[in-house]
């Protein structure tokens, strides 16, 4: 078969499998990845795919920068802060120091190993709360918000140990400042002036903003384009949140498209031959460490200083996924990782998303208190 049509089959079926099992699709999206690369060989190598690819990642990061709440941050800063902070900080010392001690691994490769498995999916901790119908509460908005705070210095940790400061930094953030300080004033102006136009200026707006700062930071500016999409997404939060039609159309274009095309490509990086029983002794032995210590970090500050559930944060806070994916592409796309200690990592962080799907399941929050 072509590749292309098969890739395009396999994202149509991957999405009808997610939804009949009621699991993640990005997970399904990355074993199909998988799979199509053993039938295919090529199929990282296609060049829309890979264009598409780099789009989702941006995607990805602009939405979830797009989903912290700056006014939640403010109300509740003291527990969100609390929380996220102890729930990165635990599993990321561990994780490093077991990285770079047990399985000798050098300063920069440890770090990306630890960020990757240490960091909180957002975006699916957004959807466990609104399953349980929790996000109009003050736990939910507390634990949303503890979410974004573990988002934001996931992504300032990867851009401050990945970063290459030069004069190519300095003229990017010399173009880049101004345009951020007045964006937001824009971006009202563009939302009001064309709201009904058809040609869906809004929508064109920031999708053109995204892939051109993302691209721009890419070839000169020594700043990942993740760190700049996630920027973006926070910046614009607060304009496109009055524009639900907007956001749901973005969305819509972000989780229908490029997010599957991503996952799908990460999967289709997996180098099925590298795993033998060290890579597959590893992963576990990361998986437990990383888990153990994630649940821990979330948990006992959650019930001890907060009063709150700590046994469904400590669980709820273990989803990883997309930015532990993103974090590990951007490790192999700049060589600082390997493809064994990708295949790892992308092992750690699919098992991890499954485990709290397990525990969770038909359990009431209150039973956790």
């Amino acid at each position: 078969m072509e590749p292309s049509i098969a890739v395009a089959v396999t994202l149509v079926a991957a999405a009808a499998i997610a939804f009949e099992l009621n699991i993640s699709s990005a997970i399904v999206e990355i074993l199909a990845g998988v799979l199509l690369a053993l039938w295919i060989g090529d199929v990282a190598q296609l060049g829309w795919v890979n264009f598409l690819a780099n789009l989702g990642m941006l995607g990805l990061m602009f939405m979830a920068g797009f989903e912290v709440d700056v006014h939640r941050l403010r109300s509740t800063w003291k527990a969100s802060l609390a929380i996220g902070c102890c729930s990165l900080a635990v599993p990321l010392v561990g994780v490093f120091a077991l990285a770079r001690f047990a399985f000798g691994l050098d300063l920069l490769p440890s770090g990306v190993v630890a960020i990757a498995l240490s960091t909180t999916s957002l975006a699916l901790v957004y959807h466990a709360l609104k399953e349980r119908g929790l996000l109009e509460h003050d736990l939910g908005q507390t634990v949303l918000a503890a979410a974004s705070v573990v988002d934001v210095l996931s992504m300032v940790s990867l851009a401050l140990l990945l970063g290459e400061a030069g004069w190519g930094t300095a003229i990017f953030l010399l173009v880049a400042i101004p345009l951020v300080i007045g964006l937001p004033r824009l971006g009202r102006w563009i939302f009001r002036r064309y709201r009904y136009s058809l040609a869906e200026f809004e929508l064109r707006f920031l999708l053109v903003l995204l892939v051109s700062m993302g691209f721009m930071a890419e070839e000169i500016g020594g700043i990942h384009p993740a760190t700049v999409a996630f920027g973006l997404g926070l910046l614009l939060s607060e304009v496109v949140d009055a524009h639900d039609e907007v956001e749901d159309k973005l969305k819509g274009i972000v989780f229908s498209l490029f997010a599957p095309i991503f996952f799908l490509h990460a999967g289709a990086k997996f180098d099925v031959s590298l795993v033998d029983a060290g890579v597959a002794r590893d992963a576990a032995i990361f998986l437990v460490v990383a888990t153990t210590l994630k649940f821990l970090g979330s948990a006992l500050p959650a019930r001890r200083m907060l009063n709150l559930p700590g046994r469904f944060i400590g669980l709820v806070f273990n989803y990883r996924l997309s930015f532990g994916i993103i974090a590990a592409t951007v490790g192999l796309n700049m060589e600082v990782l390997t493809h064994q200690t990708y295949a790892v990592i992308l092992l750690v962080v699919v098992c991890s998303a499954a485990l709290p799907v397990i525990f969770l399941r038909d359990r009431p929050v209150e039973l956790e208190r």
